[in-house]
């Protein structure tokens, strides 16, 4: 049987269609159930809440596959705003299996089919995806001067002890809470000598990170109190600075109380900056183009590509399309995608011209 040109290219492409599974667009598909409060017997509008409430929890478990649990707290503070501003374009596909009305509230069985590409770029750009022991070692080294004492706690200082002030402590509990890695000074090995440089102190503990300043109450009137935090996020391998600041505030609240609302005023820049150090260290996933040209046999082309998906660095390799002998991806990648193109020109699986421009890379397989 004689096979033309455009038959032979329709069945390489569909062979490709099919036996390329492993190198898919990141697709997930979930079951979840959303909730739709029914108002003036809307059932339209309750069956869109519904499946509003729908796509959020599907964000939410998908998102749950790559977050660690130290993460976790995090991601739910974060994840709704994410959503938001997502709406349905992570949505490949979804449909309705069944509808229950109890009262006035809707619930749908939903099947999700979602792309989680994007979502998970947007977590590692959050250092969500990094579980605690991976994370920098943050110290925190901060004077306080409570209410009542005249000289403030200084656990670096030797004479205070080896423990962190109840401030210390209470700031280094909701770090650890969002996921953050904090030391203690009393539980590290080696540290029984303590120096006056709160720097030189984290250096001595094998601290990455140092949250260093004063808080200090001087009283007003009576039971008022002005309470002054002046802190600092040090880079203590550097020594540099990263950010400052000071917050001010007057209250008659128990000591805890202000304690707490310093912390809040401050634990979001803070932990900003603590990720900001993370991702510089952990650069995070690039998506470049790849197209191979002059295709003629699946064993060459699928030889390349899990030569690719084994470098250091390549986590997934998908198709975008496909034009006669000739096929073109995104590829994502941690580092630089010349490389890992020099590393697969090592293996000579074939002869091939490989050319890398900016964020692409073309690969045209040459004939024997």
């Amino acid at each position: 049987m004689r096979i033309h040109r455009k038959t032979a290219t329709y069945i390489i492409s569909l062979f490709f269609l099919i036996t390329t599974p492993l190198i898919c667009r990141g697709d997930t598909t979930l079951t979840v159930y959303g909730l739709g409060s029914i108002e003036k017997d809307n059932l339209a509008q309750a069956e869109q809440r519904a499946l509003d409430d729908s796509f959020a929890k599907a964000a939410l478990q998908a998102s749950l596959r790559f977050v660690p649990d130290s993460s976790v707290a995090d991601l739910m503070q974060l994840l709704p705003e994410y959503a938001a501003s997502r709406r349905m374009q992570d949505i490949l596909q979804y449909q309705i299996t069944s509808r229950t009305r109890q009262g006035d509230v809707l619930q749908l069985s939903v099947d999700v089919k979602i792309d989680d590409d994007s979502l998970r770029q947007w977590l590692h750009s959050r250092a969500l995806t990094i579980p605690r022991a991976h994370r920098s070692r943050v110290l925190l080294a901060i004077s306080y001067l409570e209410p009542g004492n005249e000289a403030p706690y200084e656990w670096w200082a030797g004479k205070a002890g080896k423990a962190y002030s109840p401030f210390e402590s209470q700031f280094g509990r909701e770090l650890s809470r969002l996921g953050e890695n904090v030391i203690s000074p009393g539980k590290q090995q080696g540290a029984a000598h303590y120096q006056p440089d709160p720097l030189d102190s984290a250096h001595a503990l094998g601290a990455d990170m140092l949250i260093t300043g004063t808080i200090a109450y001087t009283p007003v009137l009576d039971t008022l109190y002005e309470c002054l935090f002046e802190v600092s996020l040090i880079d203590v391998a550097s020594g540099t600075e990263i950010a400052s600041w000071s917050v001010s505030r007057r209250g008659d609240f128990a000591t805890e109380a202000m304690n707490s609302l310093m912390i809040d005023e401050i634990i979001r820049p803070v932990r900003a900056g603590i990720s900001k150090r993370i991702l510089s260290e952990s650069p995070g996933v690039m998506k470049k183009t790849l197209c191979v040209e002059g295709i003629s046999d699946y064993v060459t082309y699928q030889s390349m590509i899990n030569a690719l998906m084994s470098v250091e660095g390549v986590s997934r390799i998908s198709i975008t399309g496909i034009h006669g002998h000739s096929i073109c991806h995104v590829m994502e990648i941690k580092g630089s995608l010349f490389d890992a193109m020099e590393n697969l020109k090592r293996r000579q699986i074939a002869k091939a011209d490989i050319l890398v421009e900016n964020e692409a890379a073309y690969i045209r397989i040459l004939q024997n």
